[in-house]
């Protein structure tokens, strides 16, 4: 299971997930000084969290790729709303910036992404051994 590299890459999303969560990835500075997590907005706090334990399950579905792949490939579409509702928050909060956190809001879709490129070469791995069969 850890062995393959798509596990690997759906830890490091799965992770990245759950520090947008925790620290804060948008900050507006004095004289409101806010800070804002993941957790701040409900729409972004359940998105984040289901995206997390998406990524996590999708770890232990290594004996069924396709639909390893299938969870993946909504995992990245969920990581698409995600950037959307980060993208409503920071307008709604102009005048602050982004923190260094906020790389792990980029990165989330990019491990995906890489983790489902590692389960398709996979895939046509085991069928490539089952012809020489």
């Amino acid at each position: 299971m850890i062995q393959r590299i798509q596990s690997i890459w759906l830890l490091l999303a799965s992770v990245a997930a759950f520090m947008v969560l925790r620290f804060p990835f948008y900050y507006t500075p004095t004289p409101n000084s806010l800070e804002i997590t993941g957790s701040n907005s409900t729409g972004t706090l359940i998105t984040l969290a289901f995206s997390a334990c998406l990524s996590a399950i999708a770890i232990f579905l290594y004996g069924n790729r396709k639909l390893q792949a299938k969870v993946t490939i909504v995992n990245v579409l969920l990581s698409a709303v995600i950037g959307f509702l980060v993208y409503r928050v920071s307008n709604t909060n102009p005048g602050g910036g982004f923190t260094l956190f906020s790389i792990a809001l980029f990165a989330m879709p990019l491990f995906q992404i890489l983790a489902i490129v590692k389960i398709y070469k996979d895939e046509r791995l085991v069928k490539s051994a089952d012809r020489l069969r």
